[in-house]
């Protein structure tokens, strides 16, 4: 599944007409819908509830597109399906205000400044159901994110025309699988390693995140996320190359981070102390099963036998 700018509208000869208000009160829900509706209003990350947790993983722009692009394929939604836009069109609003079609699904939404897709998505289903402007056609969740201004008028942010089914599972993956440590422990099974918790006997002054072991390596994994234009300091890199020394012999450490937070100088002095670094180039391409991980220490080993 690719996200591409290939979008088109609803195609159907017949569109069923609806109106957003219900028809019974309070609405019937299905079992799918009644969970995702308890899943985005109090517990998906990131939003203003108590019970719900942060997650980094979803608001990181270097993994926007690859953490949405499973959304899509868990919500059987086509690259056709899907537009985000800075503004929406009138032709599209009517579109799906003359009625829709049921045979296919569509999401069309603004970002914000720094969004993700993933929050986007989040942001604009949760408000739209919170304030009662969705409705159930033929099994189909209908819904618009609005925002209504001075002289009636009517600012759409966005609308989604989606199956419940799709939704709960898009929401159960939020919730249970893409958290960063299970993100990179994914990328690394992939490519042949056993993944555990950063286990109790290993542990020192610093708990790593996982632990990660294949043929006769093993290695004490770091995932560091930080604010977007972050860099980071020599006093923090000192401290995670001192953290690092205190991993057991016999360990390799493994830093999982976005390149940009790193200086040049920062980059050395992890290489100097024999630390792994990996991107989110990395970790894609350990997605699809390649070690890169196997391919630096490789290249390492030659670097050392020619100097």
């Amino acid at each position: 599944m690719e996200l591409t700018k290939k979008f088109e509208l609803q195609n159907c000869k017949n569109k069923i007409k609806y109106k957003i208000i219900h028809n019974e009160i309070p609405i019937s829900l299905d079992k799918n819908l009644d969970e995702a509706i308890k899943y985005l209003l109090w517990y998906v990350p990131n939003i203003n509830s108590e019970q719900a947790k942060k997650e980094e993983l979803l608001t990181n722009l270097e993994y926007d597109d690859y953490v949405f692009e499973e959304l899509m394929t868990v919500m059987r939604l086509r690259d056709i399906d899907v537009l985000f836009t800075d503004s929406i069109k009138t032709y599209i609003i009517d579109d799906f205000k003359e009625g829709i079609c049921p045979c296919d699904q569509k999401i069309v939404m603004t970002l914000a400044d720094g969004e993700t897709k993933t929050m986007s998505l989040l942001r604009h289903v949760r408000n739209a159901i919170a304030h009662g402007n969705f409705n159930v056609v033929s099994g189909i969740l209908i819904g618009f994110d609005i925002k209504r201004l001075a002289e009636d008028k009517i600012q759409y942010r966005g609308i989604f025309k989606i199956k419940p089914e799709g939704l709960l599972v898009a929401l159960r993956k939020i919730l249970f699988d893409l958290s960063s440590q299970e993100f990179i422990a994914e990328a690394f099974r992939r490519a042949g390693y056993k993944v555990e918790p950063y286990q109790e006997e290993y542990q020192r002054s610093h708990r790593f995140d996982l632990y990660a072991k294949k043929n006769n390596n093993r290695f004490a994994l770091e995932i560091r996320n930080y604010n977007y234009d972050h860099k980071i300091s020599e006093k923090e890199i000192s401290k995670m190359i001192n953290d690092f020394r205190g991993v057991v012999e016999g360990l390799i450490p493994v830093l999982i981070i976005n390149s940009t937070y790193l200086t040049e100088k920062a980059k050395e002095k992890l290489l100097e102390a024999d630390v792994i670094i990996l991107d989110i180039k990395n970790i894609k391409k350990m997605h699809k099963g390649r070690d890169m991980v196997g391919e630096i220490l490789r290249d390492n080993s030659i670097f050392k036998i020619i100097s």
